[in-house]
Parts: structure tokens; C-alpha cells; sequence
């Protein structure tokens, strides 16, 4: 009998935290960041290439409450690694533009990304890719700005499907 009673207390907890949590942004304002990408290949793409980095652009309309729609671009480097698959170790790089959303509970979000990939450098080639993410914002100062740190698994189909974990590491600031 006492099994309900916590659950029920649990399952309230929740949701009084997640409902008293302070948005970040407000209704029907632009945010815009920049930021850095470490990139760690999975499966098939770890092994031709390793670590990589890049830099990412990303603006956000924040519509409702709780949602907001995103678009960015990037620009990624992953180095070659020496391999029966990539001969002469050559680097890959990809310039991605994405489309999104994503949803808030207070400072922490949940989202995904679709878009176009141009890749070069190790079989140059031209696809699609998607990406899901988790992230959070810290908010620094009385502006509202914040840093804001996801991390997310993206996927490259082109000639094949390349995907990889990325933290990405943004300075956001608000545009009212």
C-alpha cells in the first residue's frame, strides 16, 4: 500500500521541479550562438578517421513556451586515419545545413536536426543527415546570454552512412 503513495510523490516531485523551472528565453525572440564541436566517429567511420573538430552558427526562434524551431551551419573536420579503407589517410570534411526544433523543460532541452551535407576530402560527395541531441543552458549575467553545451549523435548519409558523438560548446546570446 505504501508503493503508491510513493510513486505518486515521486511522480509529483517531477513534475512541481520541471514546472517551476525558469525559462531561459522569452516568447517570440531570437537567440543566436557560436560554438565549437569535438567529434568522436562511431563504427564503420572510426575506422578510416578519428577525432575530429569543428565550429557551428545556429539561430533560434523560441514560438511557444516550451518550443523552439532551429537552422544551423557548420563546418567539420575529422581527421584520416592510415587504413585499408582510407589509404593515404585523407581528412573528411562537412559543411552541414540543418533545420530544427527543440523542446524545454526549464534550462534543460531535448531536439533533432535534419538537413544537406557537402562533403569533402575523403570521397567527396553530396547527402543528407540527421541528428538528435540533449543539451543544457547555463545562464551567465543579468543580459541573459548563456553557454550552452549539447551533446548529440548526427548521421551522415552520403556514399555510405557515416555517424558520430558530438559536445558542442556555445557562447548564446539573445537578440530582443
Amino acid at each position: 500500500m505504501k508503493q503508491p503513495r510513493v510513486f505518486l510523490s515521486i511522480v509529483s516531485l517531477c513534475f512541481f521541479t520541471f514546472s517551476s523551472m525558469a525559462q531561459v528565453n522569452k516568447f517570440h525572440t531570437w537567440n543566436m550562438s557560436a560554438g565549437v564541436d569535438f567529434l568522436y566517429p562511431e563504427n564503420n567511420f572510426r575506422k578510416s578517421h578519428s577525432w575530429g573538430y569543428g565550429t557551428t552558427f545556429k539561430a533560434e526562434y523560441l514560438f511557444t513556451k516550451h518550443t523552439s524551431v532551429i537552422m544551423s551551419a557548420g563546418y567539420y573536420t575529422l581527421t584520416g586515419k592510415t587504413t585499408l579503407v582510407n589509404a593515404i589517410g585523407k581528412s573528411v570534411t562537412g559543411i552541414p545545413l540543418k533545420v530544427g526544433a527543440r523542446y524545454y523543460f526549464g534550462n534543460f532541452y531535448l531536439g533533432g536536426e535534419g538537413g544537406l551535407l557537402w562533403q569533402t576530402g575523403f570521397r567527396p560527395n553530396t547527402g543528407f543527415l540527421y541528428s538528435f541531441f540533449v543539451g543544457d543552458e547555463l545562464v551567465s549575467g543579468k543580459n541573459g546570454n548563456s553557454l550552452d553545451i549539447t551533446v548529440r549523435h548526427e548521421a551522415w548519409v552520403t556514399d555510405q552512412t557515416r555517424a558520430f558523438v558530438a559536445l558542442r560548446l556555445a557562447y548564446e546570446f539573445r537578440l530582443n
